[in-house]
């Protein structure tokens, strides 16, 4: 019976070993691919879906047989153990793991300098974790205790544990990631770098979307693994796509694939990142879409592109929690005295507004009850307000940020007298008498944002004028001497002088002649 045992194994052990030989000349990646396969690429395929099921098994085992050990070295051989069986698991599980393992590596989705390591360590680990097997196997049947038995034995083992460790930290890293990459002296460093390069105008793909897409999604679609064919770690390779088309659409996020995938369902199977994956943070996903509405360049700054809310609160965030912290301290340092310069500004400023209000009652406010900005309008003192109007508004020229002065009738001399409201924002004088010279008179006004001149005298001739107003984002010329072509014209030309779009509304429009009276309430 014992001769019959010991051909049975020494059968089995050469035939596992023949068998492990051979297994890397039995195909090529592709082979398993389950869109192109054939039935029998298609049933290692199937194998290889197995793998995290069996990769498992032999780690624990193996564990297990060293803890012991080691408790039987320690207690100077009180606590025995017979590693017979836990070895035949081991070993076992360990064929199981690397020939489901190497199916899954025949499926193509898997590349690259790690994947080899990976696969050769595993072969490597398969190999010494057989002779070890059997050197033990050996040694219990034939009752060899001698020191080179054991220290064979041992030898083998610990061989076996360190190609089990080696491999299954290359297999953890093509599957999550490198996990030094997670220690916090590296996060913290990252942080720090991250908030460094956001206050030296960072490139945004280089210094913000690429760590995105490393944590999140480079481990399943990298040089080392490609799910779907598709790679993510350069913007050629995500404008590229895989094999449902581009990762991205430059300037329209709606039909970008990375972002489709992202907003699925979490129970989608199309859903990415998998969900027993890291999900990405709402600040990621801003990041993202900003960057892709933007153009998706690979040089632009955070300055050069333009930043809503949502984007300047998840840029806030980039920065370590101490210095986010320090940011909100000065912020509200900052409100601080910005609510006392307001509060001493509204203290002067009062019995001013309350003396010109006296002349030209409720035509003086403030913009709101929390701001020093004042909003003047003319009102009902259209045909009353003049050049002495324009001269008792000058004290005010620093705080006062809108005036309309709709239907007045004051000359246009008179009305050049605006021009010394250095502050001001927004400027009505629709269905008054301003022309080409009164644009002119303003054209250096620094901080005019919108400029109405609906039903006045200007002509194309103020084309140059309005150029010089760097700051103008809205013209209203409806029904002035702009006709729609001139209008389409002026916006082409402010827009080449100052860099950006500039909104010029020259729509036609039918124009009153006589002034709006206020309606009773």
């Amino acid at each position: 019976m014992t001769f019959l045992i010991r051909v049975t194994l020494i059968l089995a052990f050469v035939g596992t070993a023949v068998g492990l030989a051979i297994l890397p000349f039995l195909g090529e990646p592709g082979l398993a691919n389950p869109k192109t396969a054939g039935v029998w690429g298609l049933w290692i395929n199937f194998i290889g879906a197995l793998h995290p099921v069996f990769l498992h098994l032999p780690i624990g085992a193996l564990l297990l047989l060293v803890t012991m050990e080691g408790l039987g070295i320690v207690t100077r051989g009180k606590v025995r153990i017979d590693a017979t069986w836990a070895l035949l698991f081991a070993f076992g599980t360990s064929a199981l793991a690397l020939v489901t393992g190497y199916s899954l590596y025949l499926t193509g989705n898997y590349t690259g300098e790690l994947i080899q390591m990976h696969k050769r360590d595993a072969f490597l680990f398969c190999g010494v974790l057989l002779v070890t097997t059997a050197w033990s196997l050996w040694a219990t049947l034939a009752d060899k205790k001698s020191l080179l038995t054991r220290g064979g034995y041992f030898a083998g083992l610990g061989l076996s544990v360190l190609l089990m460790t080696k491999a299954g930290h290359y297999g953890g890293e093509i599957t999550h990631g490198d996990p030094i990459d997670q220690l916090p002296p590296k996060i913290l460093a990252e942080r720090k770098a991250a908030a460094e390069a956001l206050a030296k105008d960072p490139v945004v793909f280089t210094q913000i979307v690429q760590p995105i897409l490393s944590v999140n999604c480079v481990y399943c679609h990298g040089a080392d693994k490609q799910e779907g064919d598709f790679r993510m770690d350069s913007l050629e390779a995500l404008l590229k796509g895989g094999e449902e088309g581009p990762g991205l659409v430059a300037g329209d996020p709606e039909k970008s694939a990375i972002l489709e995938r992202v907003h699925l369902p979490l129970n989608d199977k199309l859903h990415m990142p998998p969900s027993d994956k890291p999900q990405l943070s709402p600040d990621d996903i801003t990041f993202l879409k900003w960057w892709i509405a933007q153009g998706a360049s690979d040089t632009a700054r955070v300055s050069g592109l333009q930043k809503t809310p949502e984007v300047d609160a998840a840029l806030a965030n980039l920065v370590s929690p101490e210095q986010r912290q320090a940011i909100e301290e000065e912020k509200k340092r900052l409100a601080q005295e910005e609510a006392q310069r307001i509060r001493t500004n509204k203290a002067t400023l009062e019995p001013m507004v309350t003396q010109f209000n006296a002349a030209f009652p409720g035509s003086l406010k403030y913009v709101n009850a929390g701001t020093d900005r004042l909003r003047f309008i003319i009102f009902s003192h259209a045909g009353t307000f003049g050049a002495d109007g324009v001269a008792k508004l000058q004290p005010f020229a620093e705080y006062l940020v809108e005036a309309d002065l709709t239907l007045s009738t004051m000359d246009p001399a008179a009305l050049s007298g605006l021009a010394h409201l250095k502050s001001l924002r927004s400027l009505n004088v629709s269905q008054t008498a301003a022309d080409d010279a009164f644009v002119a008179s303003i054209s250096d006004m620094p901080s005019l944002e919108i400029l109405n001149l609906f039903g006045t005298k200007v002509t194309p001739a103020s084309a140059d004028s309005l150029a010089k107003m760097k700051s103008l984002r809205t013209v209203y010329v409806a029904g002035s001497g702009i006709d729609a072509a001139g209008a389409l014209a002026l916006e082409q030309k402010l827009a080449a002088a100052n860099g950006r779009p500039v909104r010029v509304v020259g729509a036609p429009v039918t124009i009153s002649t006589a002034p709006q009276q206020p309606q009773a309430k």
